[in-house]
């Protein structure tokens, strides 16, 4: 969890993310008569299981909003206190993710392509070899082509705060590599002027929570560092994801015995004028029975950081580069957007994935930085390089269903600070969702409830397992007075399968309970899922 007192983001939440794909072709938002939810009719006497959950001791202080209705439409089967907004957390993600596959549709892909600027002589470039960032979240990585992005749960967004964690699956130079090797494949073999990377399609975007997306997009912008015990009294071995000489890591570690404490941190060098540089001190205690210890460095320069990955995935596929790769990477040197005009081919292009492939990886595991990455993609598709402007087609869907714009509360694409809903807006979002012509892809593309995503844990051995889809969400602030932990909310949101074979939109919110620590906040989200997996067996 953060150490700056900051709201700490955690995916592993249980709230239910819908994705909102098709065309316009099977109707726009509220053509198919998808009105705005009741405010809190319907029947509020909940199943004794569910009920008996939520009036737990713990919770004494928490309120609880909840909503299950036929995904078809028709009075709630269950309402309570569903007119009342509050945080959502990463159930956000079901709007915005949601709008993005609407908008592009399913199976939309991103290219992004390589251009020789200059002419080519006996294998020499004469001129700069650029990379043109389009968004593409995974870049080739995470077993990209096999038909299910890879991930693991935890996730390794969320290492610094969830032990456990584990770096993201696959190569994740595997797109950097093969672009390389297509250079190579052209004939090039020397680059004579610089190597770039233009991160131009959109103005580099400043989250609330905070975090800085970028068009190029390599590793989650992460760099890996795994720390393994050696012998007692010995440093620990670092090893980064990816390998690259972008940082230099100061191994300050030191293996204590077995059963003794695990406490490591990791902070970067800073320059005279107190900005971090390329060199990064871990230190801190592993014991020597302790498993490998993931922690992450969020870049602070993406497109430096890709341009030395690149350059070393050129030199790995035999073309030669004078310039330093380690040297920032100079914007102010890239040629206007004529240059990539149709007569200058480029020399090497990789494909997304479908983005309901992405869009699953998102909501599976809460990849927030896909989330906010897919709200610039909207931005830059309304003609604009200001990713706020990417809420507008958001904001107009919200309208069409005849949702009160003041029921949603968006600050991001993935839900962080002060994001909230109602249960009847969600709900209203989720019927609209299974009216997409693409609506059959849903249950894959949302955490099932016991086998997958951040679901994968909770009610295992449940009669409901299998037959809740939904969208974790969470959103917490620590006391720096007494350490606990305030959850501003826990949430499920997707659908659920009655006994009869319907399908029912839900909606799930426990907002405003302290915790002591991060081990009770985990078990609490077993109680959350417990609770919809009792209303499913109720219908």
């Amino acid at each position: 969890m953060g150490s700056d007192r900051r709201g700490w983001w955690l995916g592993l939440t249980l709230a239910t993310v819908l994705v909102a794909g098709a065309c316009s072709s099977d109707g726009g938002a509220g053509s198919d008569g998808t009105g705005p939810a009741t405010s809190g009719a319907g029947n509020t006497d909940l199943p004794d299981e569910a009920a008996g959950l939520m009036a737990a001791e713990k919770y004494r202080s928490s309120r609880w909003s909840l909503i299950v209705e036929a995904a078809d439409g028709g009075d709630p089967v269950y309402a309570l206190d569903s007119g009342k907004i509050g945080t959502m957390g990463s159930n956000a993600k079901l709007y915005t993710v949601g709008t993005w596959l609407d908008v592009f549709g399913p199976d939309h892909t991103i290219e992004t392509p390589v251009y020789g600027l200059g002419s080519v002589s006996g294998g020499r470039l004469d001129g700069d070899l650029v990379l043109r960032a389009m968004g593409d979240l995974v870049m080739g990585s995470r077993q990209a082509g096999s038909g299910k992005l890879a991930y693991s749960v935890p996730p390794q967004g969320d290492a610094n705060g969830i032990p456990g964690a584990k770096p993201a699956p696959g190569d994740p130079l595997a797109g950097l590599n093969d672009l390389a090797e297509q250079v190579a494949a052209s004939g090039v073999t020397e680059v004579g002027g610089d190597v770039l990377i233009d991160d131009r399609l959109f103005q580099q975007w400043e989250t609330p929570r905070p975090l800085e997306i970028s068009p190029i997009v390599v590793n989650d912008n992460l760099l890996a560092m795994v720390t393994t015990p050696g012998s007692a009294g010995e440093p620990g071995t670092v090893e980064t994801v990816p390998e690259t000489a972008a940082f230099t890591i100061v191994n300050d570690t030191e293996t204590v015995a077995a059963g003794e404490d695990t406490t490591l941190s990791f902070a970067p060098e800073l320059d005279a004028q107190g900005n971090p540089t390329n060199v990064i001190a871990v230190n801190g205690t592993i014991a020597t029975d302790a498993e490998p210890v993931l922690n992450v460095y969020e870049v602070p320069d993406p497109a430096t950081y890709a341009r030395t990955l690149f350059i070393e995935a050129l030199e790995r596929a035999g073309v030669t580069v004078s310039t330093d790769p380690l040297a920032v990477n100079d914007a102010s040197t890239l040629p206007g957007a004529e240059s990539y005009a149709a007569g200058n081919a480029p020399l090497g292009t990789i494909e997304s994935p479908p983005i309901s492939e992405i869009a699953t990886l998102v909501w599976k595991i809460s990849h927030n930085y896909g989330a906010d990455l897919a709200v610039c993609l909207l931005a830059v598709n309304e003609g604009s390089t200001d990713c706020d402007d990417g809420f507008g087609p958001v904001r107009e869907r919200i309208g069409d269903l005849g949702i009160d714009q003041s029921d949603v509360w968006i600050l991001d694409g993935s839900g962080s600070s002060v994001a909230s809903t109602t249960p009847d807006a969600m709900a209203t979002w989720l019927r609209w969702l299974h009216s997409r012509q693409w609506s059959d892809r849903l249950p894959e593309m949302l955490p099932i409830l016991g086998t997958d995503g951040s679901l994968s844990l909770s009610e295992t051995d449940s009669p409901a397992k299998g037959r809740v889809q939904a969208k974790t969400g969470t959103w917490a602030a620590r006391d720096p007075g007494t350490g606990d932990l305030l959850m501003l909310d826990q949430s499920l949101a997707g659908f659920m399968q009655g006994g009869d074979g319907t399908v029912y939109v839900f909606a799930l919110y426990r907002h405003n309970t302290s915790f002591e620590s991060l081990s009770d906040i985990l078990g609490s989200l077993d109680n959350v899922a417990a609770v919809a997996a009792a209303l499913q067996q109720s219908l």
